[in-house]
C-alpha cells in the first residue's frame, strides 16, 4: 500500500485550498480514486514527493469559460 495525497487548488492564484489523504495499492488505484472526486479547480496527485499527476481546472479548458474567469479575475483586480 502507499500513501498519497490529493491537493485541491485554489483556480486563481493555486494555493492548496483542501486536501485528501488516502492509500491504495498502486498509481492506477490512486489516479481513479483521485478522478471520483474530480474538482472545477485545478488539483495534484502526490506520492511522497513524486507528483503523480495535475489536473487543470475545469474553467481552463473549455474557451468559453477560460474567457468568463478571465473576465471576473479583471474585474478583481480593479
Amino acid at each position: 500500500m502507499a500513501y498519497y495525497r490529493l491537493y485541491f487548488l485554489n483556480g486563481p492564484n493555486g494555493r492548496i485550498h483542501e486536501f485528501r489523504e488516502f492509500e491504495v495499492e498502486s498509481d492506477l488505484a490512486a489516479l481513479a480514486q483521485a478522478s471520483a472526486w474530480r474538482s472545477v479547480n485545478p488539483m495534484e496527485l502526490w506520492c511522497g514527493g513524486r507528483k503523480v499527476r495535475r489536473w487543470d481546472g475545469i474553467a481552463s479548458l473549455h474557451p468559453r469559460l477560460r474567457k468568463s474567469s478571465e473576465l471576473r479575475a479583471s474585474w478583481r483586480s480593479r
